[in-house]
């Protein structure tokens, strides 16, 4: 957490999800794109945060943009990511 007591966009300092669950909930998240649509958590079932974030190294995909979902609760800060 910032000085301020937000959350440092994109932070993952859990554990990455895998690939599985991920590809679940990217489907998910896709179904939903808007504020208030994210997915829960997979691991504790709280809401996750999107942050859409620009590339910042060579991509697999036509998007410069990536979808990072993340826990917010702190015993979990599960995470996952994918391209836009």
């Amino acid at each position: 957490m910032t000085e301020n007591g937000t959350e440092p966009e994109g932070r993952t300092d859990g554990p990455l999800l895998d690939p599985e669950i991920s590809e679940s909930l990217e489907a998910d998240d896709r179904k939903r794109p808007i504020p208030g649509g994210e997915p829960g958590c997979p691991l504790c079932g709280t809401t996750l945060v999107r942050h859409v974030e620009k590339h910042r190294a060579p991509r697999g995909g036509a998007s410069p943009f990536r979808v990072r979902l993340v826990c917010p609760a702190e015993e979990c800060r599960a995470w996952t990511v994918y391209d836009w």
